[in-house]
């Protein structure tokens, strides 16, 4: 009985043991890179070659993504650009005539400026849920419409709303066309 008993244990002890070394296996294998990167970091990394948002929501919510970087984390200028680079494939080619390259970067670091200066963090972006997004077929475009809301910290919380317009391109893709504050 003693053998069986002591045999018993041993087995409970090893299952223990195997338990524990998965569940640390399990805790510590995600400490990679991906952990480490910033959120700055991460919005760069995306390939929108490969990876582009699949819809008109999803597309506002990765500009959003990039706003936040712009005026709640402390960028290189290196990173800056890209971010830029980032937020103009997501733009429809009528939008980015209207804002080259230069000029875009420009007003960015311009409104950083002024956000830094007023010391106004992005504390919190509301997208609609999907089904309030409205649909139109303009110029026999497919465009959609997705409000969003912006809450700001500074002296005091402020709400800002806009309404995006998003129209599909010639590869289906959904694109920034422009958005206006909404009421």
């Amino acid at each position: 009985m003693k053998k069986n008993g002591l045999k018993s244990v041993i087995i409970v002890v090893f299952c223990a043991c195997l338990c524990v070394g998965y569940y640390y296996y399990l805790t510590q294998r995600n400490n990679g890179k991906e952990d480490t990167m910033t959120e700055t970091e991460m919005v760069i990394s995306k390939d929108l070659e490969i990876s582009y948002p699949n819809t008109a929501r999803e597309v506002v919510k990765f500009y959003n993504r990039i706003l936040k970087c712009y005026y709640n984390e402390d960028c290189t200028q290196e990173q800056l650009e890209k971010m830029t680079e980032q937020a103009r494939i997501l733009m429809d080619e009528e939008l980015k005539k209207k804002n080259p390259k230069e000029a875009y970067l420009e007003a960015v670091k311009a409104d950083i400026s002024n956000f830094e200066q007023e010391k106004i963090k992005i504390s919190n972006i509301n997208l609609e849920r999907t089904d309030e997004i409205e649909y139109k077929t303009v110029k026999g475009k497919k465009c959609a419409y997705v409000d969003v809301d912006y809450y700001m910290k500074g002296k005091k919380t402020v709400r800002a709303s806009q309404t995006f317009i998003l129209r599909k391109d010639d590869n289906s893709k959904w694109r920034i066309l422009g958005f206006y504050a909404a009421k």
